[in-house]
């Protein structure tokens, strides 16, 4: 007996300390399915985090790239500038040259009148020549018709001599308009040809300032989406882990209440033996998953001005002469805008910095511009031949945005209207004292 019970106490002590190790063992072993995802999930958030490096090695690419577009936004200001001072210089030239092709048309009208007159007179004048002597005083009448001829020639004679001087300082006036007229020519040429100049280097800027664009937005894109489709990973990653360390916990809990009721029934025939404590069961609660954080998205450089601060200080938009001022009715409808002549392929500018609201055809309008300036304030633009820019494109002041039309049977007019709120405006008061005066 005294065997059976020394035996029975071993037994039973031993019972409780082999269960609660089997217990701890079971708690702290990690679970055999939760090892790939863990090991994916570390994967990822180190490719995460390299692209977030990557990311902001891309964003100072992004920066210095910002940077060329700013300068290259710069200098086509300047470029858009030279060429509407060029417009404008063509635009005098050619008022000029049309001067003087009208008043050459006059003197040579003129000319052709005289030139008609005097013919008439000195044919007048070889017929009486050509009579001879002797028919005169053999023929009372003849005498008489040749001392007329006599008393009209000599009337004659001081008018011939002044339509002769008349004549010559005509004639120097017209070769001094046709000298004037050649060098104004010239100076046509010349400008011409800077204008070209000016322009094919406007539009090297244009396509570089475009190329530079396409790239940031592409690199933009590219990393954005990289970033995303990582982060989404993760997030899937992160759910699984989620879901298995649930069925883990539940597992776990299963496990302790089997165990729990095994040491609950070992207690029971331990206390008839002797007072033993059972170990205390160590669990380790699972570690929570933080989820990582996507870098956001580089913020966009809007304009800095306030529009308010430039009345009167607002150039045209393009090269010219206003013909039409605001509130003005013409054969079609009632303006509430102005209208400015100008010279075929002209370069049009904003007014002010800005960004693109709407760019394309609007009804009968044809192409239409529209500049939001903020506060409320928009530059509308119609009648150009092309538009250079796009909607959500941010604008500097006299940053080019078109070209008026190429070829025109008359001066192409570029129409500009100011709104407020919806409401148009007079632009005179925010037009430069230069720019307020109307032609014609």
């Amino acid at each position: 007996m005294l065997r059976l019970k020394f035996s029975s106490r071993r037994c039973v002590y031993r019972y409780p300390i082999t269960i609660g190790l089997i217990g701890i063992a079971i708690l702290l072993s990690p679970a055999p399915s939760l090892a790939a995802p863990d090991d994916d999930l570390k994967a990822l958030q180190a490719a995460l985090s390299a692209a977030e490096n990557r990311q902001e090695d891309i964003a100072a690419q992004l920066e210095n790239l910002d940077g060329e577009i700013k300068a290259l936004k710069q200098q086509s200001v300047a470029a858009a500038r030279n060429l509407t001072l060029l417009d404008e210089k063509l635009v005098d030239v050619e008022e000029r040259l049309d001067q003087i092709r009208q008043v050459e048309d006059n003197t040579l009208q003129d000319l052709e009148k005289r030139n008609a007159e005097l013919a008439v007179t000195l044919s007048a004048l070889v017929n009486l020549s050509r009579q001879p002597e002797g028919t005169l005083m053999g023929n009372p009448s003849g005498l008489v018709d040749s001392l007329r001829a006599s008393t009209l020639l000599q009337s004659i004679l001081p008018k011939l001599k002044n339509d002769a001087d008349q004549l010559a300082v005509q004639l120097n006036t017209l070769a001094s308009l046709r000298a004037e007229y050649a060098t104004e020519r010239e100076e046509f040429s010349a400008l011409r040809d800077a204008r070209i100049a000016e322009q094919d280097a406007l539009d090297q800027l244009l396509a570089k300032k475009r190329a530079a664009q396409s790239k940031v937005e592409s690199e933009r894109q590219d990393e954005q989406k990289r970033l995303e489709k990582l982060a989404a990973d993760v997030r899937d990653t992160t759910a699984l882990l989620s879901r298995l360390e649930q069925d883990k916990a539940r597992q776990l809990a299963a496990e302790k209440e089997r165990l729990e009721r095994e040491i609950a029934a070992k207690e029971e025939e331990r206390k008839a033996l002797a007072a033993v404590e059972p170990p205390k069961e160590v669990t380790q609660p699972p570690q929570p998953v933080q989820k990582p954080e996507v870098s956001p998205k580089l913020a966009s450089l809007g304009p800095t001005r306030q529009f308010t601060d430039a009345r009167g200080l607002l150039p045209l938009p393009v090269g010219g002469r206003i013909v039409t001022r605001y509130d003005e009715s013409d054969d079609v409808s009632h303006k509430k805008g102005i209208t400015i002549e100008t010279r075929p392929q002209a370069a049009i500018i904003s007014p002010f910095d800005g960004q693109i609201a709407f760019a394309g055809p609007f009804r009968h309008y044809g192409l239409l511009l529209i500049i939001d300036h903020g506060d409320g304030y928009h530059t509308l633009l119609a009648g150009m031949g092309s538009i250079d820019g796009t909607v959500g494109q941010l604008l500097l002041a006299g940053e080019p945005v078109g070209r008026m039309e190429s070829s025109s049977k008359e001066k192409p007019k570029l129409y500009m209207e100011l709104r407020n709120n919806g409401a148009p405006i007079d632009p005179a008061p925010w037009l430069m004292a230069e720019n307020r005066k109307v032609s014609g």
